[in-house]
């Protein structure tokens, strides 16, 4: 039975994580870059929801065109675009509402006090690395990924042979 899943969804799974992986780090790099541009910290809530919102909106767009053209090999239409909205809206919600929850939570001084304990000539050398606000996505990245693996491979490959 996990040799047939594997046949069916492995290689699937396996592109996507790469895409999934590129567009995560697009996303997570024009946030962490915003947020240093605009010197924004943890207690700039509202500010770092926008800047992750950019910076999803811009991942969102090359996403799109991997996704179609080579995680899933299927030809594009209006319901599967329509589809691919409706999953990363929903993804979306996930996300910034796990960021919102997490920044509550003071996840991210938690990671940050971490890092620096576990590599402190890194957080040393790099300071933005163990900004708190730019580590409170890396938790919701690992929740988010593969719920929107679902969601997506439903939507763009519903109705192909």
């Amino acid at each position: 039975m996990i040799a047939q899943l594997w046949e069916k969804y492995g290689a699937q799974f396996v592109r996507f994580f790469v895409v999934g992986v590129g567009a995560t780090l697009l996303h997570w790099g024009v946030y962490v870059l915003l947020n240093c541009l605009l010197g924004l910290t943890e207690e700039q809530s509202l500010a770092l929801t926008c800047t992750y919102a950019v910076g999803y909106g811009i991942s969102f767009v090359g996403n799109y065109i991997a996704s179609l053209k080579w995680t899933f090999k299927t030809q594009g239409s209006v319901s599967k675009g329509l589809g691919f909205i409706f999953s990363h809206a929903v993804n979306f919600g996930l996300h910034l509402g796990l960021l919102n929850l997490f920044l509550w939570l003071g996840v991210g001084t938690v990671l940050a006090e971490a890092l620096h304990y576990c590599m402190p000539w890194l957080t040393e050398s790099i300071p933005a690395v163990a900004d708190p606000a730019n580590l409170l996505p890396l938790p919701v990245f690992m929740i988010v990924v593969p719920v929107n693996f679902l969601m997506v491979r439903f939507f763009l490959t519903h109705g192909d042979k």
